[in-house]
């Protein structure tokens, strides 16, 4: 099946778990830029609905180092996250992987 550029936004706000074919030029608003098959993009798409059904603050607070996030909801929301991480790097163009690898989203 034949693949296609996407742009993938997972940061935290109004465009969070956007993923969009096109990109304006000079659009700071994207993270990372994916190669994919339709089906990739709603195994993605699935990952990004299934974050936004729980509680956004989970998600949020899931990411702040400082705060003790035992909890088991955040645990789950970082394990999604984490999948969302893995599934944008096996799909990333090279350019993607290296930024990635570079920013410690993956290991």
């Amino acid at each position: 099946m034949e693949k296609t550029r996407y742009y993938v936004t997972v940061d935290i706000g109004p465009r969070a778990g956007e993923i969009r074919e096109t990109l304006e030029v000079n659009d700071p608003n994207y993270d990372f830029e994916i190669e994919a098959t339709r089906e990739e993009i709603e195994r993605l798409e699935k990952l990004f609905n299934e974050v936004g059904d729980t509680d956004f603050s989970t998600f949020v607070l899931a990411h702040i180092p400082f705060l003790n996030n035992e909890r088991k909801e955040n645990v789950t929301e970082d394990q999604k996250i984490q999948e969302i991480y893995r599934m944008i790097y096996q799909l990333g163009t090279p350019a993607t992987k290296e930024r990635m690898k570079e920013a410690g989203l993956v290991h």
